[in-house]
Order: C-alpha cells, then structure tokens, then sequence
C-alpha cells in the first residue's frame, strides 16, 4: 500500500504522523464527550484534554524536525549525546553543556561543553529528533524560542539559542 504513495509525501506523514495521532485522540474525546453522558462523557473530556496536550508537544516536535537524511547518527545513552558521523564524531554529557547554538545556515547544531570543545551535529542525522528532549531539559530554554531561531532563514553567523548561567560566588 505504501508504494503508491510518493516518496516525499511519505515522509511528510511521517514527519507529522505523531501529530495526526493526537488530533485521532482528541477527536475521539470530544466524540465521547458530546455523544455520551454520565461518566463516559466526563472520561471523554479528560481524553480530549490529555489528546490537547500530546497535540501540542506533537506540533512543536514536528517543528524542530530536519527535512532529509543528513550524515551520521545521534544517539542519547545514559546522559550524554553521542554523535558519530562520516569524518569524526564526538560526544558531550548533557550536564557539561554550556551553550547551544545554530549554524548560520541552520543545518547544524553547535554543542559547547564546559571544556570549550564543540560538537557539531547536523540538524538531519539519523536520530537527532532525540536532541528535543535533551534540549528541553536545560535549565532556562525557551523551547518556543528554539522553534522560531529554527524556522528562521539563513544569517551570516550563527545563532546563540541558550547559554547557561554564570552561577553567583560567594565571597
């Protein structure tokens, strides 16, 4: 069934496909909330609230998603992001994590760690949507700030997106 759908069409319901499953689970709690009464009705609300918020995570992921296949593979094991591409790789802890960047033409993300070492890694690697969730959890990241440097067009230098703060010493 699958090859009757072009290519690029696949790979935009795949892109999306987390979405469209959101908007199937708040339809069904809006169908059983308007359709049923008692406590069914009062479960499709909750249904419809819990589809809501899954939609909402679903949109900002597809979001950040890369268009294409871009070289190498991501990989998050254990607290630290672990690249390896076709000339090199490299791997950060996500702890060590001082700043996080866009290249100028927003291909690649730019990881400094806390040594001064950057890990350059394409936006469209094999598993680099994992990056979300590890970006979601630096302390201060504005995700919806991350989606809109995303979808912005080319700049002639890169983009500083977070960088962590600089902790108060006591004297």
């Amino acid at each position: 069934m699958l090859g009757f759908i072009r290519p690029e069409a696949r790979a935009h319901l795949r892109r999306w496909s987390e979405t469209l499953l959101a908007l199937a689970v708040v339809l069904l709690g809006l169908y059983w909330a308007w359709r049923s009464f008692g406590v069914l009705q009062w479960i499709g609300w909750a249904v419809a609230a819990l589809g809501a918020a899954l939609l909402w995570s679903a949109v900002q992921r597809a979001r950040f998603a890369a268009r294409g296949q871009g070289p190498g593979v991501v990989q998050i094991i254990e607290g630290e992001i672990r690249f390896y591409g076709p000339r090199g790789g490299g791997y950060c802890a996500v702890d060590a994590i001082c700043a996080l960047s866009l290249s100028a033409d927003g291909g690649y993300w730019l990881i400094e760690a806390e040594g001064g070492e950057i890990l350059v890694i394409p936006r469209a690697a094999k598993g680099a949507e994992a990056l979300f969730d590890v970006f979601a959890r630096l302390p201060g990241l504005d995700m919806e700030h991350l989606l809109r440097v995303v979808a912005q067009e080319d700049t002639p230098r890169a983009r500083i997106i977070w960088r962590r703060g600089t902790p108060n010493l006591l004297s």
